[in-house]
């Protein structure tokens, strides 16, 4: 526990010990009931057209993302101390570990077998309406946020508890296969299965890192977001590295044929990556390492990963829709290609080094006349993203569609650039 923070130990305890809500029952994330699909790839498959900066990315891997016509929000957010948000994270954690360290007790603590497997029993269902909770949970979330009920900074806050919750969660499935072993009957194996994929949606790096910054455990970090009816996209720096992570609701189904499974590839795994390697030909052809590929549990999820010049790459397919559902990257911003564009005003020169929407972008200030590298205040959008500092440059996200740039130096000169992102 960090020691940044007010350490509310008796208000924990009264927390953990309460009793858990009601359960809801709650399904997965539907399909939007528009015309417009959410599921979108960009980057290597090819140039937008009327969006110059995307010719960069077709040297770099594809992203996942929410089509134009399926957006509902927009926003940018540096998440950072919060105390409301820390004692949730440390509530859900503590709770997680409470109810994992009472099962186990529980199961040592019977012998005969019957029992046991009650007891697993038991513990798989409480566990599987918690991952109802939490998925009702994140939907009405989503719903409050596009309806403008809650802002950025609250949808993040509440995106980081979900994301410790379902961590606790997941955790609780893996002591509860290392307690039962070879006891675990195949039914019960084949629900967690289900249920690891349902938390899927749940937890991701990016609302890890917002955790830990609104918990006091690292430094502020800045977060751009996008949503709509049923997808998240969450994008954020670290370091000399950019985070990414996508969740398209529509794009998994819960019944329906495993369409990976063929007599060519009886277990899915092969036609996995023959898909994968379609959807992200540029990652494909330049891996480094991988592709690898996990089948998850008895589900028709396959998480295929690679390691390419400019990063990492994770995506889970679906092989009832034979889409990607959710995907997560990581990728150098210095490696990252990009294209300039510079805009030039009362002695001010300002250079974009673009991506594409939801990806890095790169600010550069200089005088116009030297070339000189200059601190200056910069806003995109209308929000106060930083400054560039002594060397003249600062890192941010990249806004969805219509972006306007404005960077004004100390003695009061400003420069503008417009620009639209997909």
């Amino acid at each position: 526990m960090s020691p940044n923070r007010p350490v509310l130990l008796a208000v924990l305890a009264l927390l953990v010990a309460a009793p858990a809500t009601q359960a809801v029952a709650a399904g997965p994330l539907g399909t939007d009931s528009g015309p417009v699909p959410e599921r979108a790839l960009g980057g290597d498959a090819g140039p937008t057209p009327g969006a110059s900066a995307d010719a960069a990315q077709q040297n770099t891997s594809n992203y996942l993302g929410i089509s134009d016509g399926a957006v509902e929000t927009t926003g940018y957010q540096q998440a950072g101390l919060n105390v409301g948000g820390a004692i949730q994270r440390d509530v859900a954690a503590l709770q997680g570990e409470y109810a994992s360290l009472t099962f186990e007790r529980r199961y040592e603590n019977t012998t005969v077998e019957r029992a046991r497997t009650s007891l697993l029993r038991e513990e798989v269902g409480r566990l599987g309406d918690r991952v109802q909770q939490l998925e009702l949970r994140r939907n009405r979330l989503i719903d409050d946020h596009n309806a403008g009920e809650i802002g950025t900074r609250e949808f993040l806050r509440e995106l980081a508890a979900i994301d410790v919750a379902a961590r606790a969660a997941d955790d609780q499935f893996v002591r509860i296969r290392s307690a039962a072993g070879l006891e675990l009957p195949s039914d019960l194996d084949t629900r967690i299965d289900n249920l690891e994929g349902d938390l899927l949606s749940l937890y991701g790096p990016v609302r890890g890192q917002i955790g830990a910054a609104m918990a006091g455990d690292r430094s502020p970090v800045p977060v751009y977001t996008v949503t709509s009816q049923t997808g998240i996209v969450l994008s954020s720096l670290g370091g000399s590295q950019y985070y990414r992570e996508a969740y398209l609701g529509q794009n998994r189904e819960q019944v329906g044929a495993n369409r990976f499974v063929t007599d060519d590839s009886p277990n899915g795994v092969g036609t996995a990556v023959r898909r994968m390697t379609e959807l992200y030909p540029w990652a494909s052809a330049n891996a480094r390492s991988g592709p690898d590929v996990e089948g998850i549990g008895n589900t028709s999820i396959y998480y295929v990963s690679l390691r390419h010049p400019h990063g990492s790459l994770g995506t889970y397919l679906d092989g009832r829709t034979e889409s990607p559902f959710r995907e997560l990257q990581t990728k150098s911003l210095e490696a990252t290609p990009r294209t300039a564009t510079t805009n030039a005003s009362q002695g001010l020169a300002l250079t974009v080094n673009r991506t594409h929407a939801t990806g890095p972008m790169q600010i550069v200030v200089t005088d116009n006349q030297t070339g000189d590298p200059l601190a200056a205040n910069v806003t995109i959008n209308g929000d106060d993203i930083g400054s560039t500092g002594d060397d003249g440059r600062l890192w941010t996200l990249t806004p969805k569609r219509a972006v306007r740039i404005e960077v004004t130096t100390a003695a009061g000169r400003t420069v503008r650039e417009r620009f639209f992102a997909r």
